[in-house]
């Protein structure tokens, strides 16, 4: 019986061992398969380079470009150092690897294979390393008197240390613009001192009158979705790096097929181009200001030929790496209850100042979790009330507002800043059919008129939006129901510099738009523009980017003390 159990376990051992999963491969999805520990010097490219040396050892592949001075898809060639595609993007951390035991990166120099990119001339140049006081070296275009080009690299201390409130940002502005030379068009030129302003051109304490080869201290904003604009001294905009620089030669300003004022296939936008960005809680950036090849200016040849021309652009740099927000969501409130005076409280603090009616408060940031929002009249009476359970990095608006019976009600709205969006053409999951808009012109559509069961906002003469190609807008503008945002698809999402007015109906089912309700003011797109005044153009844009909800509030009853009207609430500063 003994020798029997043996044999029994020696099987079943023998059968699992058979039955375990040997493992003969491994799969390292990693960009970077080995550990590499960064120094605190930090190169910024903001010339176009492709190839890095230091201390005579390339980092990058220098792979030559294709036939057209242009990377080709298939001229991708991984390193070590820069495992993607072998080449130099806009900021480097120098690894440790190449820092001597004194603290030194010797030889650093910058190249390109293409002839197609108009460096400055480049010479080797020595970093030191100091954890108590970060450097980065930015490598710019850099014409600072008639002469020529003085020098094309900067040592500028960098910060690292977050802002001293959690729900904040910091902020500074390095301006490294150049006057003009001979290959810049002076209608497309800015340079001088600088300053930054909010999407208004309100300018910003602290970021104002930075002279050339300059820069300001670091300021605290408190963290959110802004569209930071450069002005120079005469107000006029200096224009975002990017895609979108085809620029009037006499204006500077955008031109597009949408615009204005002709010159071969293009028209003038009277808009210059500045990205809306979210700026992380705990996020430490630098605004600056470089010459480089980005802008074009049409030739008036009617097949629409461009060519490249110098001018000063800003972009946004992130001076640590963006902090990814677990903790912060923010919150306006807005009032569209007629004949009352309210205001807002959250958790028992208020949240902003008395609101009149069709008036909004400023955002202000909240720890995520479940919270009790309440909407009070003068009195301090609770009007309305809920819970919130805010999620990181959500941008809500509650709106309070007047139900059928005219009782108030709130209604809370998850607004998209992000810029991103799903395009509708997907064929599996969708993880490849999101789009980014970095310029977006979107509006969000609701109905708070209690003698509308439902309601359709339209184009000129009762048309539906011709919104950007990609993207359908019918569903975000249609048969709208009281108090209720559209939950798919929810922007009308229009295309640069759109020149739509919108128009009120009374819809129902089946029946698109409707009857137009002329008592309601026809809202010009002219009306999408906060400070006219930042405009220093012959001509106002159409409208100005952002993102924005356009309410119908007040009543369409003759002895209504709020009149049915349309208003504009725009979501980023």
């Amino acid at each position: 019986m003994k020798t029997n159990i043996t044999y029994i376990l020696v099987a079943a051992a023998w059968l699992f061992s058979g039955c375990t999963k040997k493992l003969d491969y491994t799969y390292d999805n990693r960009i970077n398969q080995q550990p590499i520990t960064p120094s605190t010097i930090r190169l910024v490219n903001l010339c176009g380079a492709t190839e890095l040396t230091i201390n005579g050892q390339a980092l990058t592949s220098f792979t030559a470009p294709d036939r057209d001075g242009y990377y080709g898809p298939d001229q991708t060639k991984g390193t070590r150092w820069f495992p993607e595609n072998g080449r130099m993007g806009t900021t480097y951390t120098v690894p440790r690897a190449f820092v001597d035991k004194n603290g030194w990166a010797d030889s650093i120099l910058f190249s390109s294979l293409s002839a197609k990119v108009n460096m400055p001339p480049t010479r080797p140049f020595w970093a030191k390393d100091d954890d108590n006081n970060p450097k980065d070296y930015y490598f710019v275009r850099y014409r600072p008197n008639a002469a020529g080009y003085e020098d094309s690299l900067f040592a500028i201390p960098r910060g690292i240390s977050p802002a001293a409130d959690p729900a904040a940002c910091k902020v500074r502005f390095l301006n490294l613009s150049s006057i003009a030379g001979p290959n810049t068009v002076p209608g497309v030129y800015r340079s001088g001192a600088m300053s930054v302003a909010f999407a208004d051109g309100t300018l910003i304490t602290g970021l104002s009158n930075v002279a050339p080869g300059t820069y300001s201290d670091y300021i605290s904003l408190p963290y959110g979705t802004y569209q930071l604009k450069v002005l120079a001294a005469d107000g006029k905009e200096v224009p975002g790096n990017g895609s979108l620089n085809t620029l009037n030669p006499s204006t500077g300003t955008l031109m597009d097929q949408f615009g204005d004022i002709g010159l071969g296939n293009y028209k003038d936008t009277w808009l210059s181009y500045a990205p809306i960005k979210t700026f992380q809680p705990g996020g430490v950036y630098t605004i600056v200001v470089a010459m480089n090849w980005d802008a074009k200016v049409p030739t008036g040849n009617p097949n629409g030929e461009t060519m490249a021309v110098e001018v000063n652009t800003f972009r946004i740099i992130a001076d640590i790496t963006e902090p990814l927000n677990n903790t912060y969501a923010r919150m306006q409130g807005v009032n569209v209850l007629p004949g009352k005076k309210i205001s807002w409280t959250m958790d028992g603090q208020p949240m902003g100042n008395t609101l009149p009616f069709s008036g909004q408060t400023d955002y202000s940031a909240y720890v995520t979790g479940m919270h009790i929002l309440k909407a009070m009249d003068e009195n301090k009476q609770v009007l309305a009330e809920t819970q919130v359970a805010l999620q990181p990095a959500d941008n809500l608006t509650a709106w309070l507002y007047p139900r059928k019976d005219g009782s108030p009600a709130i209604s809370l709205v998850a607004n998209n800043l992000s810029g991103r969006f799903y395009n509708g053409n997907a064929t599996d999951n969708g993880a490849y059919s999101i789009w980014k808009d970095g310029f977006p012109f979107w509006i969000r559509c609701m109905n708070f008129c209690p003698d509308l069961d439902e309601m359709t906002f339209t184009a000129d003469n009762g048309l539906p939006f011709r919104g950007a190609s990609y993207q359908a807008t019918d569903a975000a503008s249609q048969h709208l129901l009281l108090g209720k945002p559209v939950a798919d698809n929810p922007y009308v999402i229009l295309n640069l510099n759109f020149s739509n007015s919108m128009l009120a109906y009374a819809s129902r089912p089946g029946v698109t738009p409707g009857d137009w309700i002329r008592s309601i003011p026809v809202l010009n797109s002219r009306a999408f523009i906060a400070r006219p005044e930042l405009y220093k153009t012959p001509s106002l844009p159409r409208s100005e980017p952002g993102v924005y909800t356009v309410a119908l509030v007040g009543s369409t009853a003759a002895n209504a003390p709020e009149k049915a009207r349309m208003i504009i609430v725009k979501h980023n500063k």
